[in-house]
């Protein structure tokens, strides 16, 4: 009778033991000799980061205005894509637009850049729908220097240029509006500079 009260004393704390401790021995288990699929997967950004950067600091760059502009300074969002700009081309323009004014107090730090790939521009939409856009034509100097640099993308890409002029991150097309703002606030908050 006495040892089978002292099991049922110890019975107890041993299962509240296993309880607790249970859960948190089997995640270290199976974190080091579950395999792969067990372990916790790169970053948490929903854009590509760009390996090796190019820079895109190649001086000031015209605009059809008259105007001139450059990618340092300020972070930048440059969306590629057809000059004449139909339905896709318009909802991304949008989307981008949105993201960068969800920024709030932090949009200033923010320029939009749309680097056409063909294609004339349709400056009157460009002017009436979207007036802080600068439009890079890629048949100017600077337009095919900016596409060189860009690398391999696909039309509607949204590419994150940093301050000191280096292109960071693709938003591949079709990338959600919320997914690109969270990346963006991450980097903004994580940044001194710009």
């Amino acid at each position: 009778m006495p040892g089978n009260q002292s099991r049922g004393k110890l019975l107890v704390p041993t299962l509240l033991a296993l309880l607790f401790v249970g859960p948190f021995a089997t995640a270290i288990f199976l974190y080091f000799y579950g395999g792969d699929g067990w372990r916790p997967q790169g970053s948490v950004a929903h854009g590509i980061l760009i390996e090796n950067p190019s820079s895109l600091d190649i001086g000031p760059v015209a605009l059809p205005d008259g105007s001139s502009t450059g990618f340092t300074g300020k972070w930048s969002l440059l969306q590629v894509g057809n000059g004449s700009c139909e339905t896709a081309c318009q909802r991304s323009l949008y989307e981008v637009r949105q993201v960068r004014q969800a920024l709030g107090k932090e949009m200033s730090r923010v320029q939009r850049f749309f680097i056409t790939t063909s294609g004339t521009p349709d400056t009157e939409f460009m002017r009436s729908t979207h007036p802080d856009l600068m439009v890079i034509d890629n048949s100017v100097p600077a337009g095919g220097r900016v596409l060189a640099a860009l690398g391999a993308f696909s039309e509607e890409d949204v590419f994150v240029v940093d301050p000191l002029g280096n292109i960071m991150m693709r938003f591949p097309a079709g990338t959600s509006m919320k997914d690109m703002h969270k990346d963006l606030s991450l980097l903004l908050k994580a940044s001194t500079i710009g």
